[in-house]
């Protein structure tokens, strides 16, 4: 697996409202993507191919469970922790 780049969460939420073309003061921990951000299921799919184009590992499971920013954020925490361990 590729090294993942760790990013804060402004950056994080940078990328995400570049993505998707909002406001980044509406990319809140929880803010609900499909709710809160009107994210339809093909933007989600773009999220998550940008996220593994990141080096995360998404499986067709876990997008499911992404369902915030923060979610999606503590994910890619972990992802990063995990490249990180000798």
């Amino acid at each position: 697996m590729s090294q993942i780049e760790p990013l804060s969460f402004e950056d994080f939420q940078a990328m995400l409202a570049d993505l998707l073309r909002l406001d980044a003061a509406l990319i809140r921990p929880e803010a609900y993507f499909i709710t809160d951000l009107g994210v339809d299921s093909l933007r989600l799919v773009e999220i998550l191919l940008y996220l593994e184009e990141l080096g995360l590992e998404i499986s067709p499971d876990l997008a499911w469970q992404l369902q915030t920013v923060g979610d999606a954020y503590e994910y890619y925490q972990r992802q990063v922790a995990g490249e990180r361990r000798p």
